[in-house]
């Protein structure tokens, strides 16, 4: 009985020594999209913009970072999947993958750029994986949530 509770022990170690961790690592190539021919002028665009931040960073994680009225800058850090859990014995594992949500707005142009930070996940661990195409897919709901709230806004005060 102990020799098999210590082959158990010895396989269970070996293969989780196995995992390997796959990287993901998107900075050196964000997602960009260009909106044109808005027919809004920028102090419009940017007050749409900004409400569109603020209904989307709709927790605790996500942060409007950076707000410029003037230069027509929006930056915030996005908590685009994962958590942060308590497994077995105390262990903690952190999924967590945010990224930059840089906006720029000019006159009748709003250019969005999301560049997320590196992350990783184990390709053979029955936990949840956010992969690259994942990433992606989110990235252009979100661009193109942003040019959906732009198009149907109106600035009345």
């Amino acid at each position: 009985m102990k020799n098999q509770i210590l082959l158990l022990a010895t396989s269970i170690i070996l293969l989780s020594s196995c995992m390997s961790a796959k990287v993901v690592n998107m900075e050196d190539r964000p997602y960009v999209q260009v909106y044109e021919s808005l027919d809004t002028s920028q102090d419009d665009l940017f007050l749409m913009a900004n409400e569109w931040m603020i209904k989307t960073f709709n927790d605790a994680e996500s942060v409007i970072q950076h707000s410029d009225k003037e230069d027509g800058v929006l930056m915030g850090k996005y908590l685009m999947s994962g958590g942060v859990s308590t497994g077995l014995y105390g262990t903690t594992s952190d999924s967590r993958v945010y990224s930059i949500i840089d906006i720029r707005v000019k006159d009748d142009k709003v250019r969005i750029s999301i560049t997320p930070q590196e992350w990783a996940y184990y390709e053979m661990s029955t936990a949840p994986k956010y992969t690259e195409e994942e990433a992606m897919k989110d990235m252009e709901n979100l661009a193109s949530s942003l040019y959906q709230h732009i198009s149907t806004s109106n600035v009345d005060f």
